[in-house]
């Protein structure tokens, strides 16, 4: 980024055409030449009528500022057809440029007529609706919709209709988790309701889409959400009872996935696995057993290791095991689990400390300020738990340098939070004392000790910044 912003002087035209000239490099092939005389890029091109850019990381355009994006998106508009409108929404997802999205809603009328004004339509009505945008996203796939009932592409006419069905269920459940942190569970609970009826009433319009291959995954995950968010709705206000019940229909629509495509059956599997893992959570609630919460646990870890990082997953493991360490009684069954609870709990506040600080080392020049209950009330969690996720972050860093396993870092750290160990707090020699009882290895106790000095010295660099 600080690259192109040097060469362009901090000049705002500079930027927006050097973004906009790789953009339509990446959509077109090449760069107007009059974009690019003015860019960042005018001594690296070679330009006869148009010009070829020689450059290969396009990250710095996602860490402008989103006003710059957009202006820069917006020049894009001026240099193509409408014809490259769906190309240039499908190149914005793929780089993740949201505030770009937003742009081209802005910039394109929704009154452009035939197929090519449908399909400008369903294009963005899908991404904005994938940039969480969804009141555009349903004007769009509505406008789509009639375009196509109109030229007589029922299929697509009723995809969209079912798409905007979807979008408007997404809606109401970020309303109703705003009702809810206001306390309006009244409210809340009609609005959850209405969602999951939209997610039903989707399915109709999802079967009714003849020849449109994702209909029929997306028919799957409506029932699947249809039961879901009434589960989460039950299980957020305590009645483990009802939530168990729908995460069990939800679960079970993984018996109708019969003809699915292999591009579409894992995003229904993901779901349907994250209810089955919930289920498992609800029925160890209701009997009190251990394993069971272990089994949960396992499962959320599953899912978590196979990239649905999301705050659902994250707190359900954390919560599972948790839950089975409560019930534990044998040493290397306690073993065990804490080494999984750790695990979890590190991916949790991976993706807490991402949203609300966008990464770990901005997070640690707030917590070298000491203040570690404001900051661990703001993180809704406790002190020794926010203790044991920064000491377990720098003994994984240790064991990397180190050349160890990740499995010997997560015992060390099973048996510190097990004891409620602290090296922020402790001495070695104060923790060394307490792990004496419990480890008879005594090679690997030395190992302890050794990581425990190695941690002590990390901490201290960090406190003393």
């Amino acid at each position: 980024m600080s690259n192109v912003l040097d060469a362009c002087h901090w000049d705002h035209e500079c930027i927006t055409n050097s973004v906009a000239s790789v953009l339509i490099q990446l959509l077109k092939g090449f760069a107007p030449k009059n974009l690019v005389s003015n860019s960042a890029f005018r001594d690296l091109a070679s330009c006869n009528n148009e010009c070829k850019l020689t450059v290969n990381n396009y990250s710095f355009i996602r860490d402008l500022d989103e006003a710059s994006i957009k202006d820069s998106v917006a020049k894009v508009l001026k240099f193509i057809d409408l014809n490259d409108v769906p190309a240039l929404v499908q190149l914005l997802m793929n780089m993740d440029l949201g505030p770009g999205i937003i742009a081209v809603d802005e910039n394109i009328g929704i009154n452009i007529k035939g197929e090519l004004g449908a399909r400008i339509n369903e294009v963005l009505g899908i991404a904005l609706y994938s940039v969480a945008v969804y009141d555009n996203a349903i004007t769009r796939f509505s406008a789509a919709a009639a375009i196509y009932e109109g030229i007589g592409n029922v299929g697509k006419a009723r995809f969209m209709e079912a798409m905007s069905k979807i979008a408007r269920a997404e809606d109401l459940r970020i309303k109703a988790s705003k009702l809810h942190e206001e306390g309006k569970h009244d409210a809340e609970k009609s609005m959850i309701e209405d969602a999951s009826k939209l997610y039903v009433s989707s399915v109709v319009n999802f079967r009714e889409a003849v020849g449109i291959d994702e209909a029929k995954a997306n028919e799957v995950l409506s029932m699947m959400d249809s039961s879901e968010v009434l589960a989460n709705y039950y299980f957020t206000h305590g009645d483990i009872t009802r939530a168990m019940q729908y995460y069990d229909t939800c679960r079970s629509a993984l018996s109708n996935i019969k003809g699915l495509s292999e591009e579409y059956l894992n995003a229904v599997k993901l779901k349907g696995d994250l209810c089955a893992a919930f289920y498992l959570l609800c029925r160890a609630i209701e009997e009190g057993d251990w394993k069971t919460y272990e089994e949960a646990g396992d499962k959320f870890l599953e899912l978590i290791n196979e990239g649905l990082v999301d705050e659902l997953t994250t707190e359900g493991a954390v919560m599972s095991y948790r839950g089975a360490i409560d019930g534990v009684s044998e040493i290397d069954d306690a073993v065990r689990i804490y080494s999984k609870y750790v695990k979890s709990v590190s991916r949790y506040f991976d993706n807490v400390i991402k949203d609300k600080y966008g990464d770990f080392n901005s997070f640690i020049e707030e917590f070298r300020k000491g203040d570690y209950e404001s900051l661990a009330h703001l993180l809704s969690t406790d002190v020794n738990t926010l203790k044991l996720y920064v000491v377990g972050k720098i003994l994984m860093d240790i064991v990397k340098e180190e050349g160890l396993s990740e499995d010997t870092a997560l015992e060390v750290l099973a048996y510190l939070a097990g004891l409620g160990l602290n090296p922020i707090d402790m001495s070695v020699n104060e923790m060394i004392d307490e792990l004496q009882g419990l480890i008879a290895d005594k090679d690997f106790l030395n190992r302890v000790r050794d990581l425990l000095f190695r941690i002590k010295d990390r901490l201290n660099s960090i406190v003393s910044q």
